[in-house]
């Protein structure tokens, strides 16, 4: 009679392994969605970095051409300037109270005379009060002609300033507080040829010397 030997084997199986529950249908489709999901959203970001990345690029470019074109201005804004501080020196403008004045040298009409003041850097003369005046009239080159200067009553009677169409306030008629103001269709004002020059409501056609004052000194 043969002896018959039995082995048994046992297996150790992690009791981790044995806790973990079943995947179910439901779930798989829950992680496939989810791993979708966050696949799409890199997808997503990704596009959005590279855009990004496009614009980033395309801005730099733009600032650098906007930085080029400012560049240029001011190359240009500084010849300018250079061109007007010579014009300035050999125009012989006269410094006062943080203003420049330029005595025009030869005879044209009023409108003429505000072209002129604009083409080289100011306006037609603005007096505000009467220490301005009196230096004004101090400076004059010629003491016995005309100088227009930047005063109108286009509106009869009512006086303005060319250069910022204020209304006069101080004022310096023919003969002092006289009837230089009543220059009836005349309209545009004039320094008188005496000593004192004062004011005259004069015809704007004649062609007289003139005063130029700028706001910009060097």
């Amino acid at each position: 009679m043969m002896n018959r030997m039995y082995i048994l084997v046992f297996v150790l199986i992690p009791s981790d392994v044995l806790s973990l529950p079943c995947l179910t249908n439901g779930s798989k489709k829950d992680f496939d969605k989810s791993r979708n999901a966050l696949t799409a959203l890199k997808t997503y970001l990704d596009g959005t970095v590279n855009t990004l990345e496009t614009d980033v690029q395309k801005t730099v470019a733009t600032l650098k051409n906007h930085i080029q074109d400012v560049e240029g201005k001011i190359k240009s804004l500084d010849n300018d300037l250079q061109l007007l501080e010579s014009d300035f020196k050999a125009r012989q403008w006269q410094k006062y109270n943080g203003h420049c004045y330029y005595f025009g040298t030869e005879k044209v009409d009023w409108f003429t005379s505000e072209r002129k003041c604009r083409e080289i850097g100011g306006y037609i003369v603005k007096i505000d009060d009467s220490s301005e005046n009196s230096w004004v009239v101090s400076k004059r080159p010629k003491k016995d002609i005309y100088y227009w200067i930047g005063l109108t009553d286009l509106k009869e009677g009512q006086f303005r300033w060319s250069y910022d169409q204020s209304l006069m306030t101080y004022k310096y008629w023919y003969p002092s507080g006289g009837w230089g103001s009543k220059g009836q269709g005349y309209d545009c004002v004039i320094l008188h040829n005496d000593s004192k020059a004062n004011w005259l409501d004069y015809n704007c056609t004649l062609k007289h010397y003139y005063i130029c004052e700028s706001n910009f000194c060097f």
